[in-house]
């Protein structure tokens, strides 16, 4: 693939201009109505994302006075052409370009731009310190979060945010999303798992014996959420990395109660500490893998507010889980999958590129390597695989998926025709198939969803010991190990199967014949903007359902 061109002057410098930008360009659209926190939001959020009609804005959230709440951002859009348009402007790419190329825009910045030490500014200078409650001021329920689904058990305050902490030496900062619930006016309840970095650093606190201090910035500028939602090594500042993908300084300004940095441009800031001794009782959620478990709730640390600040107008980002497409999914897969990409590629693995498909909700890897690794590194096909799986799943990337399809140099990861037919005539059921249930990172696939005992080795509950899963799997689509050092089959398409002077006539004469000549616009993009059939189905008439009407 040829570099893409980047325009680091066209990235929004805060959420704020990311939405005006988008909906200059129509990719989303305000709504002045009045609109309730209480599903209509999440129902508002869902309908457009399976229309893929424009994002929404609430300017006016029934019982949040001054506040106004907005789809985080990375939908699928129903433009013509360019399905990718609201997820191309976080790392500078054309409008109209591809997840292939929206991936290599972030490699290329990975790979040649410095990090770019953050420019402090003082508070009166901040955006997000315009407004600013403490002690008895703390009102969590008068800002815009959302109860997303029916049958969820709170409302969402951090679906889209970044989680901040710090480790108790300062020597690592972690930005990440992850879910947290509104608990009471002054009260949260959180997410932190103990194979991610941010409860990595939680259990250097619970050691420690401390409280530990976070911050909670939301509607942050496009690099930083990008990086929430990333994959990069530990001990590496998503800080650092967000400033690669700006190729510039990030404005941060210090929090009010605690030490930590939050980006300076933020809609809103809530700052506390996590417990290391009480928990609430948090759930059930809308699962991001597009399901519903009711009766599913967990005990999860405890989060006091000392303080909040926000911008005025302040606007409360949201995400909906759902079935795909949604900003959840779409979030969690682009992200990912371009630092599993790197992390990869500096392991000396002979791989081009690979994308958590949208359409597997995230849950299938699809990596492409070279057709030459035999020749490039001299391992046989099992080797080849367990190179894989030992890296993917004993690194931190491992925690993204638990499904790899490896594919070879034809198939294009985001085409999900392509990948269908490679998966169902190149992979052997039997000898194909690679488990790895003893690696140390558990990718969360929806057996951890639908299996308890999945679920704690996967994911950590505190107070259970973690259990291998066996749900790690590669699906090998490249041929048996027969086949290696052979000459692959043809494959039989238009382009490759006949000869240069017979497509020349064909393609000459196509439009004069009557032919339909494909709309050249559509043809750049594999992933069509087509919205599902699935989603006119209501499940009436379906046996064992549970509480959908």
């Amino acid at each position: 693939m040829a570099d893409i061109k980047i325009d680091y002057d066209s990235i929004p410098l805060s959420y704020r201009d990311y939405l005006e930008l988008m909906q200059r360009e129509g990719e989303f659209l305000a709504i002045d109505d009045e609109v309730d926190w209480n599903l209509e939001i999440g129902a508002i959020c869902r309908r457009a994302d399976e229309t893929l009609s424009p994002s929404p804005i609430f300017n006016n959230v029934k019982d949040c006075p001054g506040f106004r709440a907005a789809e985080f951002g990375m939908t699928k859009s129903g433009t013509r052409g360019r399905p990718w348009a609201r997820v191309a402007p976080f790392v500078g790419a054309p409008l109209d370009a591809s997840l292939m190329e929206i991936q290599e825009a972030y490699i290329q910045s990975m790979e040649n731009n410095p990090v770019h030490p953050p420019k402090i500014v003082d508070a009166k200078d901040a955006p997000c310190k315009e407004n600013k409650w403490v002690g008895d001021d703390i009102d969590l329920e008068k800002i815009p979060a959302a109860l997303q689904h029916m049958g969820d058990g709170e409302r969402m305050i951090q679906s889209a945010s970044l989680n901040i902490c710090q480790t108790p030496d300062g020597k690592w900062t972690n930005w990440s999303i992850n879910r947290s619930a509104l608990h009471d006016k002054k009260t949260m309840k959180g997410f932190w798992a103990p194979a991610q970095h941010n409860g990595m650093i939680f259990a250097m606190w619970a050691e420690k014996g401390e409280d530990m201090p976070f911050a909670l910035a939301l509607g942050v500028p496009p690099v930083c959420a990008w990086q929430g939602a990333s994959r990069v090594p530990d001990y590496v500042d998503e800080y650092d990395a967000a400033s690669q993908m700006l190729n510039a300084p990030i404005e941060m300004v210090k929090c009010e109660t605690n030490d930590l940095l939050v980006p300076a441009h933020a809609e809103m800031v809530i700052e506390g500490t996590v417990s290391i001794s009480e928990t609430l009782l948090e759930g059930p959620y809308g699962e991001y893998a597009g399901y519903h478990f009711p009766g599913k709730k967990l005990a999860k640390p405890r989060q006091d507010i000392t303080c909040v600040t926000f911008r005025n107008k302040s606007i409360h980002p949201t995400c909906v889980p759902g079935v795909p497409p949604n900003s959840t999914i779409n979030a969690i897969a682009i992200c990912q999958s371009a630092d599993c990409v790197i992390a990869l590629k500096k392991a000396g693995l002979p791989i081009i590129n690979g994308m958590q498909t949208i359409e597997s909700a995230g849950h299938w890897f699809v990596l492409r390597v070279k057709n030459n690794w035999h020749e490039l590194t001299g391992w046989n096909l099992d080797e080849f695989m367990n190179k894989i799986g030992g890296f993917v799943w004993n690194d931190h990337i491992g925690g993204s998926f638990g499904k790899i399809i490896v594919v070879g140099e034809d198939i294009d990861p985001e085409d999900p025709l392509a990948v269908t037919y490679a998966f169902a005539t190149r992979h052997h059921p039997e000898r194909s198939t690679y488990f790895f249930p003893d690696s140390k990172y558990y990718g969360l696939g929806p057996e951890g969803y639908h299996s308890s005992e999945d679920y704690i080795g996967r994911v950590g509950v505190p107070g259970q010991k973690p259990v291998s899963g066996g749900g790690l799997a590669i699906y090998c689509c490249i041929g048996l190990q027969e086949h290696v050092g052979h000459p692959k089959p043809d494959i039989l398409t238009f382009h490759r199967s006949w000869p240069k002077r017979i497509k020349d006539k064909v393609l000459a004469n196509w439009d004069r014949w009557g032919f339909r000549t494909p709309d050249p616009v559509l043809q750049k993009h594999a992933s069509q903007s087509t919205p599902w059939v699935y989603f006119t189905k209501t499940g009436e008439g379906e046996t064992g359902r549970g509480h959908n009407l």
